[in-house]
């Protein structure tokens, strides 16, 4: 049931055709943002911050992923965030990103922003069954 489930969200994207991108992702600079032609925050999404437990795992993960690679970038229901970051899902190729980390238990859903998150529901269908698994943060 996990991976049918992680399997038909991570191919759920939007058509390559309406992201922007492809840009190659130059830093990353912790679990949730990255740098490309500027700071990307992964939306809809929260990993541990420096020194929490998971803080390492969830920026490598991220690194493994995009760092170098080329992405496209979809934005979400705001355009940029309190700190003027864009806001958005990353992709590398048709996979999401943002539901990789979710997934795999690298991220928690960002709930203070249900409303303005786009794929809300998606994100929380991963981090539901990563947290019954005790998957990364899960498991701190």
């Amino acid at each position: 049931m996990r991976y049918l489930l992680i399997s038909l969200l991570l191919l759920s994207g939007c058509a390559l055709s309406a992201m922007e991108g492809p840009y190659t992702v130059v830093n990353v600079v912790d679990g949730d943002t990255l740098d490309v032609y500027e700071r990307v925050r992964l939306s809809g999404i929260n990993t541990p911050e420096t020194g929490e437990c998971g803080y390492l795992e969830a920026k490598e993960r991220l690194e493994s992923l995009v760092l170098g690679e080329e992405i496209y970038l979809e934005q979400d229901i705001s355009d940029r965030g309190k700190y003027g970051r864009l806001l958005r899902y990353v992709y590398v190729g048709e996979v999401n990103v943002n539901f990789i980390l979710v997934s795999e238990g690298y991220a928690k859903v960002h709930d203070k922003y249900a409303s303005d998150t786009k794929m809300y529901l998606e994100l929380k269908a991963l981090e539901s069954v990563a947290k019954s698994e005790g998957l990364g943060v899960w498991s701190c």
